[in-house]
């Protein structure tokens, strides 16, 4: 496969000033005014556009039914100090997006929809601050969850992680999409910014319907991903998820396990967790086949934008960011940086194609639960 880059860098230096809003004043912009925004924030988390040249995806309908031509963006949101701490290595998260996001096509929505509507580099400089106050979430916080949050960052801070926002087709049939995914995205990325390539390293997450797709594509190919998350997951108009997660749990027990972290909220249109629907009872099967599973249910947002870009997204970025500073510690990456710092980073023959000694193998290390 050949792939090419095309990268424009946007390195914006300084965080955006949200807006002062009243505590009784909470408010959920409308879809309309979120997908009509295409500018970056201008925030310490800077984002490369890149496009990843691909052979299963020559073109793709957008909304209207107009034909797109590829590549397609794809955003690559780094970490602070990506570009000065230039020995460190990262986990990676590839986000999901909802129905919205492929309706909108993968040049006006795909790549769009993490890093500029859920504010998720925004998210990230707030949860590098260290210190999270009611407007980091535009009030959409109740005080104790607003507590929580900053006693997981007091006990145990956010470390960066590079978060990959990427357009997806939507539809039950997934195929072609993980191709894409595994065979195309994931090496390029691998290949051209500092990652671990590891599974261990490997996180999958989603909004709504993008959430039901990670939970299936993670359990296919639980080789290429050792987390996996689900924001808001839609099981209603995806009700094929349960089916597909227990048809393969024998295959992701042989590669060492997936752990989970599900998050929604109560005014969630697609919350089927608080009133033990279809998504209780995935997290119940989930546990009983021995797989840790994170559940939160946050009290602000209805369905969408609102719940991504506050208490979900936070939630997610910070518990992946936790799973990859663990596995980090546990194997000695990144302590003690210097020049040959990396030297002991256990390399994925999935995606890489390369072998590593036997000492590195990943098959010689357990997921850490």
């Amino acid at each position: 496969m050949s792939l090419a880059l095309t990268i424009t860098r946007t390195f914006l230096a300084f965080i955006i000033l949200l807006p002062i809003v009243s505590y009784a004043a909470v408010k959920e912009e409308p879809w309309s005014e979120i997908e009509a925004r295409t500018k970056f924030l201008r925030t310490k988390h800077y984002i490369e556009v890149v496009r990843v040249h691909s052979n299963v995806y020559k073109s793709a309908r957008a909304k209207g039914g107009q034909n797109v031509q590829g590549p397609f963006p794809v955003h690559v949101i780094l970490p602070e100090n990506y570009e000065t701490d230039v020995n460190r290595r990262y986990g990676v998260v590839y986000l999901l997006g909802g129905k919205s996001g492929w309706d909108n096509g993968p040049e006006l929505g795909g790549a769009t929809y993490w890093s500029v509507w859920c504010k998720t580099p925004l998210a990230m400089d707030n949860l590098k601050s260290g210190n999270l106050t009611p407007a980091s979430f535009q009030e959409n916080v109740n005080d104790q969850e607003l507590r929580m949050f900053n006693q997981w960052l007091r006990e145990s801070p956010y470390e960066d992680v590079i978060a990959v926002s990427l357009w997806n087709p939507g539809g039950g049939a997934t195929a072609q999409y993980e191709k894409y995914l595994i065979d195309e995205v994931i090496p390029f990325i691998d290949a051209h910014y500092r990652t671990v390539p590891d599974r261990r390293f490997r996180g999958i997450d989603g909004a709504c319907a993008g959430a039901a797709q990670a939970i299936m594509i993670s359990a296919r190919r639980p080789e290429i991903f050792g987390y996996c998350g689900g924001q808001q997951t839609d099981l209603g108009s995806y009700p094929m998820v349960p089916e597909v997660w227990n048809s393969n749990v024998g295959r992701i027990k042989k590669a060492g396990g997936i752990v989970y972290n599900i998050n929604t909220n109560k005014r969630d249109g697609c919350n089927t967790y608080s009133n033990r629907g279809r998504l209780y009872e995935l997290v119940q099967d989930m546990k009983a086949a021995g797989f840790p599973v994170t559940v939160s249910v946050f009290e602000s947002c209805g369905h969408g934008y609102c719940a991504y870009r506050y208490p979900n997204g936070h939630q997610a970025l910070y518990w992946f960011s936790r799973q990859f500073s663990n596995n980090m510690k546990a194997l000695g990456i990144n302590q003690n940086l210097s020049s040959s710092a990396t030297s002991n980073i256990p390399n994925d023959d999935s995606t890489q194609g390369q072998k590593a000694s036997s000492a590195q193998k990943a098959s010689d290390f357990k997921t850490p639960w």
